[in-house]
């Protein structure tokens, strides 16, 4: 029996007394098998406290940090590598605290942040350690385009320019 098709999209296929149906990869109820498959491996809990604690000081920390940055660049993943390296993370008892400077950034490091603390919990030994992605924005540079704005930019960098226009009676 094994092999049969039952329909266009599924095959029967039987070991010893189970049968059971696959679905085509293609298929609607494929996606939703592998939807259910996702969501089902998501709730598994894990006790935390009977998990390793152990202490660590901050420079194995940043010897870890850097080699898992240090590995993402040798496997060619280089622009993952350099948001690691963009600023210093800082360690709050086990808490990492990381600043970056663009969301973008921030989108980036949230898609490797499970395999980043799986190689630091596991390397420290301590599967207490959680990171926090901070976003500080600069200020974006304002562009002076107007006679006036070039104006007023000149004269807070030198107030004696006030004094030139009055003097020679200029205009903008």
């Amino acid at each position: 029996m094994a092999g049969t098709t039952n329909s266009t999209n599924s095959k029967l296929i039987s070991k010893g007394s189970k049968t059971r149906t696959r679905a085509s990869a293609l298929s609607l109820k494929s996606i939703h098998q592998k939807k259910t498959i996702v969501t089902s491996t998501d709730k598994t809990e894990i006790d935390k406290t009977s998990l390793a604690k152990d202490l660590f000081t901050n420079d194995e920390f940043l010897k870890h940090w850097n080699k898992y940055a240090k590995t993402l660049a040798n496997n060619g993943k280089k622009s993952q590598a350099s948001i690691l390296l963009a600023s210093e993370p800082t360690l709050n008892k086990f808490t990492i605290q990381y600043t970056l400077p663009t969301n973008l950034m921030r989108e980036q490091l949230n898609l490797i942040k499970p395999k980043l603390l799986e190689y630091l919990r596991k390397n420290l030994n301590n599967f207490s350690i959680s990171l926090e992605i901070n976003v500080k924005e600069t200020a974006h540079k304002k562009f002076i385009y107007t006679a006036e704005e070039k104006y007023q930019k000149l004269k807070e960098m030198n107030p004696n320019i006030e004094l030139l226009k009055n003097t020679f009676k200029l205009d903008l």
